[in-house]
């Protein structure tokens, strides 16, 4: 059996059996259509992100104490886990946030119940008035789906009960809904305000007080009453039932708690605030199932915000929808539907020019749903979701779906108009191109497989659902080439044959081949030049990430000089939002929404889906107009939808960290098109050292350990259990003292500590205060201490400009031993992406290479389909400098999708040129015949191709909705697959013919040199 014999077994196997071929497709038809509407619908897949978080709260204390008490022993614990990519440790005035980064492909779930065993083993060490350590994973499903903000004229403050009764659990019932969180309003709780001075007058103290609160509220299981006939469980009752219960509870034999506390109902002090549209606000986040579908959770949940608007509670309030994420999927997958059906419109228009004959066409555009269809059916068994990249991948796909099917009937057209009966011509036609058929669908799919199997990061975890998509579809497409086509082909016939006369143009085309095979240099002269034209778009396409501009947000960080009140920080915050919304009109705003707190406030202008100017444009007119502000400098957070530069300063002291960040950040700031430049340090904040004086405290019976004790009761309490009376539910409850206590100086240094003979001894007396400058925050990187200074990049300056001109800058900078800066942020993210694509690419060539070798049964001839990558590398470059696109990930992206499908034009060419040279036919004739033969189906299938693709890179589709642009990715498919087949046509040829002629020289000068050898060995 011959490879023509070989190629048509599926397609004589499907004329054999018709019906049962047919009922095979149908129900694979079935399946499909059935499998659409089970595949659940998302935005992005569900991914594990490879990082560990550790959240130790400890609030009211200070960076420097949580880091000697809380992060330096968890790092040393979680240090000894293997595989850590890196650590990054915060600590703060609340408490302590380690970050472990692991590589893409870990199995996070077992690094997570490692990192709670380390956390576990040291529990001992940490303080013990501490509150529970968390330990989070992360994954793409655990973003919230829908986002609604709160507000209103009237008091929010109370309205927890409210919330809720009335909306939280309404939403949390909705089907397919798994939390909804509720905050910026919080439950009351039950505060015991301890009398200093009658517990000094009682000779007690605070800890003694919430000893007795421990002992007195609790929940015990004491065990089984064995009964003769029965088995009863003794539960002992300890809980408070009311606050008049708490009231009476006994401190002494002749004292209750009621004596020397208030007990009362209290709201929470505020630690943050939000604001939307110049009003307080409240948040409430919506998360779904993972199996649940995202645009149908959506819609119940937005059914039962609009019953809650209609509610006579909710008169006044306003109910704002801030994020809704069905909304750009729903935006995102109609766009490229849209585009899609564009697309195929266009390539059905085409086909139909070419072929002019409509059962032919039909036939051809029919294995595109077919193919779909089949493709949804293994994606659901896969157990793969319908998100933006999958269907970004059936939406690339659709202009390759026709090109395995517009080949084989063109084949089969070809053998037909040649004489050969309907059943003859079939099997010839899809025996001559049946493994270039297979070997081109092979290369377009096995591109991805060093992405799918090789080095994991970010891009490439994402883009294997894009690639299971494509080569689904593509398996599927050469399935229904291979045995459905025939068959419809065969039934179909007398249809099928062309009505339309031979063109001109392969005339013209052979006209030209012969020329080419005349004037062998000047083909190879023409072919070198327009290989050096790629230095004219080099030096014009920037190698930079996708600029700013794809989503409707900014984001302003208030830069606060200190840490004020909260009430200071809403005053700062309500001056710079009148600003926005006095040029709201001038600045496109629709909506201003700010989180603030005591030492950070940060506004998100939320903007004008259709303004008529760019976002760099925008940041600067903003910028321009900033008013001067009082407590704050407002600045362009980092990153905003762009990239943002990062660059880490790493050595042992935070101070000497400050002082180089303080000298770097005006030089950076210095540099053109790098604006917003700053410290990550909070500058202006000051902690009051208590000295106690520990010979007076121990002439006095005490230790340093009981006073400040009792200071830290009178700010931050004490935490109890919490009570269980209500019928709401639980509610906090810890003993404290006056709020006088939190807010005045003076009032804190004349605490009284005890009494001695009827004289109180004051704070004051066994202590003295002072003053000083603290951090923040101190930032810790795999152990060391660190700071970052960031800033943003302008749209006018590329990454890999900005990276030559900071480390141009640094360079020159002197810094102290120990002391080091590396670059972070976009730089880390870009350089390590294109690492890992530059890698992928060259194994994706040798892959491709491997399969033609296979197909040739040739390590040399290979090579001549090669070069046609190269003629589509300088397409892309010039198609992206005519657009003005810049080379970024996803223009590389669209750049591997291209390397597999334009090597299959080659495939065509030389496996035909192969089988006529196998035939008997003179080179010369080989190749002319053999190009010529193939001319139109390759003309098809790049049209069809570039068509289905044109949607994409001229409109506005976006991932996600709000995402990078596809445009990048599909004007470099196009000009790089347009540009390649011009010249492949002529190269391709070219190329073959230089090789064949290469390898004969070398045989002949093989066989002169073994002739002189043996010569020299008879002599």
């Amino acid at each position: 059996m011959n490879a023509a014999e070989l190629g048509a077994t599926l397609a004589r196997w499907a004329l054999r059996r018709p019906v049962t071929t047919c009922m095979l497709f149908l129900s694979m038809l079935l399946l499909g259509v059935l499998s659409s509407r089970l595949l659940p619908l998302e935005k992005f897949p569900g991914i594990e992100i490879p990082e560990v978080m550790i959240s130790a709260p400890y609030p009211n204390s200070t960076p420097q104490e949580v880091e000697r008490l809380i992060t330096r022993p968890l790092e040393e614990a979680l240090a000894t886990m293997s595989n850590v990519k890196r650590m990054h440790s915060f600590s703060n005035s609340d408490g302590a946030r380690i970050s472990l980064q692991f590589d893409w492909g870990q199995n996070i779930g077992s690094k997570g119940i490692e990192a709670r065993e380390k956390v576990d083993s040291i529990l001992h060490l940490l303080p013990a008035d501490m509150e529970r350590v968390q330990v989070m994973q992360f994954n793409t499903e655990d973003m919230p789906v829908f986002q609604l903000r709160i507000s209103s004229q009237r008091d929010l403050s109370n309205a927890y009960d409210l919330l809720d009764r009335s909306l939280r659990r309404p939403i949390e019932r909705v089907q397919g809904v798994s939390q909804v969180n509720l905050y910026g309003v919080e439950k009351q709780q039950i505060v015991i305000r301890l009398d200093s001075e009658k517990l000094v007058q009682h000779n007690l103290s605070a800890a003694m007080v919430n000893a007795r609160l421990q002992q007195a509220n609790f929940s015990l299981t004491a065990g089984y009453l064995e009964a003769p006939q029965q088995r009863i469980l003794v539960n002992p009752v300890g809980e408070f039932r009311d606050l008049q219960e708490v009231k009476n509870l006994p401190i002494t034999a002749r004292l209750k708690l009621g004596d020397i506390a208030e007990v009362s109902r209290e709201m929470p002090k505020r630690s943050d605030g939000r604001h939307l549209d110049q009003t307080y606000a409240i948040g409430l986040d919506v998360f779904k199932e993972s199996s649940a579908n995202l645009v149908e959770v959506s819609a119940r949940v937005k059914k039962v915000i609009d019953e809650v608007r209609n509610d006579p509670q909710f008169n006044g309030i306003n109910l704002y929808i801030m994020d809704d994420t069905a909304k750009g999927v729903t935006t995102s997958l109609s766009d490229l539907i849209t585009a899609g059906l564009i697309g195929a419109l266009l390539s059905f228009i085409v086909l139909y020019l070419f072929l002019r004959n409509i059962v032919t066409t039909l036939v051809v555009v029919f294995s595109v749903p077919v193919a779909i269809c089949i493709a949804l059916g293994g994606m659901y068994f896969l157990g793969y979701s319908l998100n933006v990249l999958s269907l970004m991948g059936l939406m690339l796909a659709v202009g390759m779906l026709v090109d395995n099917a517009v080949v084989i009937t063109e084949s089969i057209q070809y053998e037909r108009e040649h004489g050969y009966s309907a059943e003859q011509a079939t099997l010839r036609g899809v025996g001559n191109v049946s493994m270039a058929v297979i070997a081109g669908t092979l290369t377009t799919a096995i591109v991805f497989l060093p992405n799918i199997f090789g080095k994991k990061i970010d891009i490439t975890i994402f883009l294997e659902h894009t690639a299971v998509a494509i080569c689904l579809s593509l398996l599927a497409s050469l399935v229904v080439a291979q045995t459905l086509i025939p068959l419809l082909a065969t039934r179909l016939s007398n249809a099928l044959v062309s009505k339309k006369k031979q063109t001109s143009q392969p005339s013209r085309y052979r006209r030209l081949l012969e020329w080419s095979w005349r004037h062998p240099r000047w083909t190879g002269v023409f072919a070198i030049a327009l290989l050096a034209s790629i230095v004219v778009p080099m030096g014009a396409v920037s190698g930079d990430q996708d600029g700013q501009g794809f989503n409707d947000r900014l984001f302003i960080n208030y830069n606060l000089h200190q840490n004020y009140s909260l009430d200071e920080v809403e005053a700062e915050v309500a001056v710079f939002e009148d600003f926005l919304y006095r040029n709201q009109e001038a600045f496109y705003i629709d909506a201003v929404y700010t989180y603030y707190t005591p030492g950070y406030a940060i506004s998100t202008v939320l903007l004008q889906p259709d303004r008529p100017i760019k976002m760099s444009t925008l940041m600067a007119n903003m910028r321009e107009k900033f008013p001067p502000m009082l407590r704050s400098e407002p600045q362009f957070g980092w990153g905003n939808g762009g990239p943002g530069i990062t660059v880490t300063l790493n050595g042992q002291s935070t101070t000497l960290l400050q002082q180089l960040a303080e000298d770097i950040a005006p030089k950076l700031n210095a540099i053109e098109g790098i604006s917003d430049v700053r410290s990550e340090v909070e500058g202006g904040q000051y902690e009051y050292l208590v000295h106690i004086d520990r010979e007076r405290v121990h002439r006095l019976g005490l230790s340093t350990a009981d006073v400040a004790q009792q200071v830290a009761t009178a700010l931050r309490g004490q935490r109890l259990r919490s009570f269980r009376g209500d019928p709401n539910g639980e509610i906090p409850m810890r003993v404290a003292l006056h709020r006088d206590y939190e807010h005045s100086l003076e009032k804190l240094q004349a605490l009284p500590i005890m009494q001695i003979d009827g004289r109180v001894i004051p704070l004051n007396a066994v202590a003295r205060f002072e003053k000083q400058p603290r951090l923040g925050e101190i930032h810790r990187l795999d152990r060391r201490t660190s700071l970052s200074v960031q800033g943003n990049l302008a749209d006018d300056l590329a990454l890999n400009d900005a990276r030559d001109a900071i480390t141009q800058t640094l360079s020159n900078m002197t810094f102290p031993d120990g002391y080091t800066w590396s670059l972070d942020g976009s730089f880390q993210r870009q350089q390590e992406a294109e690492n890992v694509m530059l890698i992928n690419t060259l194994l994706a060539v040798a892959l491709i290479y491997i399969v033609m070798a296979a197909l040739f049964e040739s390590v040399l001839l290979p090579t001549a389909v090669i070069t046609s990558l190269l003629f589509s590398i300088v397409g892309v470059f010039w198609a992206l400098m005519l657009t003005g696109q810049s080379m970024s990930i996803m223009a590389m992206i669209g750049i591997l999708i291209l390397m597999g499908i334009v090597v299959n034009n080659g495939i065509v060419l030389v496996d035909r040129i192969n089988q006529l040279l196998q035939q008997g036919e003179s080179l010369h004739d080989a190749v002319i015949e053999g190009s010529v033969s193939r001319l139109r189906p390759i003309l098809m299938t790049v049209a069809t191709t570039v068509l289905g693709l044109i949607p994409l890179a001229f409109g506005s589709t976006q991932i996600g909705g709000d995402g990078p642009p596809y445009a990048p990715m599909a004007i470099a498919i196009i000009g790089g697959l347009v540009l390649s087949t011009l010249t492949s046509l002529f190269l391709v040829p070219y190329v073959y013919v230089r090789l064949l002629w290469w390898r004969e020289r070398w045989h002949a000068l093989k066989r002169r040199a073994s002739a002189n050898v043996s010569r020299l060995i008879a002599d």
